[in-house]
């Protein structure tokens, strides 16, 4: 029944705001109150429903309060159990369809909360769940892009549950994310993944080393259970990743045309230079002096050697000097 009046009430908003919002106002409050002080999982689920569908039938009307909804839904996400938790997460997709840039503030919980969510393998409705509240803060949030940054495991975790899971559905809501989720440059991203793996080695390391001369360091480390050693915590993957990204800055960029010799192509794209900067500019450079060489140096190709011959005087001629590095 209240589900029914909340339904009927968020459409009377839009016809007739003036009378419904002040009850809508109370509503919100009343409910917020409900969850903070609930004494069981049955009482929560029933709020965060209630809650969900007033978001859902009021939007225009409900975007003051996404704030407050939300700041209030978030911290229960990761301790719920996993019916629970998989209608917060329905309520945070929902919010962000609302609230859209209200929700980058509380980003890094968010995500942190969402992967924490699909690394769970035991309950395919909160993994679902999951998936459609990143679908929808990337798609309204604006958060694309810097979840592969900030979180590499997250594309290996998504396209492991596109090729484990049976379900299409899953596997369509998979797609849809990863699509919204925006297109990574790759050397970003492999920059990423090289400073997750070295801080696990030193993470290693440095737990090897201690636990051989201090045998309370463990102890110490986790003191007050925060566990922030392991490195499987994404909060802890997020924070070493920033940190080693700083430091990487700090190095000199790579110039692709120093290489000494040439790399073996496949279909045309070297098999070292994956993940690489393919915005540079002397990398296609290269790779064309490279296929052109390649045709010249192949006895079976002689038809193909004077337009090979052309189209490097082609290319050298416009950069003049630029040519320099590749007459070895």
């Amino acid at each position: 029944v209240r589900l029914t009046v909340l339904a009927v009430i968020g459409r009377l908003a839009n016809m007739n705001p003036a009378h419904v919002m002040p009850s809508l106002r109370r509503m919100v409050v009343q409910l917020l109150t409900e969850l903070e002080f609930a004494r069981s999982n049955r009482e929560s689920e029933e709020c965060i429903q209630l809650l969900m569908v007033l978001v859902r039938a009021a939007e225009n009307w409900v975007r003051p309060y996404v704030g407050d909804i939300f700041s209030t839904i978030l911290p229960r996400i990761d301790d719920a159990p996993a019916q629970l938790a998989s209608k917060l997460l329905d309520t945070v997709a929902a919010l962000a369809r609302v609230g859209g840039s209200d929700l980058v503030p509380y980003s890094d919980e968010l995500l942190a909360s969402i992967i924490h969510a699909l690394s769970d393998t035991s309950n395919a409705t909160k993994r679902m769940s999951a998936l459609q509240a990143l679908n929808n803060c990337a798609s309204f949030c604006g958060l694309v892009i810097d979840p592969y940054i900030e979180y590499p495991d997250l594309f290996k975790i998504l396209t492991d549950i596109l090729k484990s899971q049976p379900d299409s559905k899953m596997q369509l809501e998979v797609m849809r994310t990863i699509g919204a989720l925006g297109a990574i440059d790759p050397h970003r991203f492999k920059d990423a993944i090289s400073d997750t793996t070295d801080t696990a080695v030193t993470n290693a390391k440095t737990t090897a080393s201690t636990g051989g001369t201090n045998a309370n360091t463990g102890s110490i480390v986790n003191k007050g259970g925060e566990g922030t050693h392991r490195t499987g915590n994404p909060h802890v993957r997020k924070a070493d990743g920033k940190l080693k990204k700083k430091k990487k800055q700090q190095r000199p960029q790579q110039n692709v045309m120093t290489e000494k010799q040439m790399e073996p192509l496949v279909g045309g794209i070297p098999t070292d230079s994956y993940g690489a900067t393919f915005s540079n500019d002397g990398y296609y450079t290269r790779l064309s002096v490279n296929a052109l060489l390649r045709i010249l140096e192949n006895t079976n190709d002689t038809t193909f050697h004077r337009e090979a011959v052309e189209a490097l005087n082609h290319m050298f001629a416009p950069v003049q000097n630029a040519c320099a590095p590749f007459l070895d």
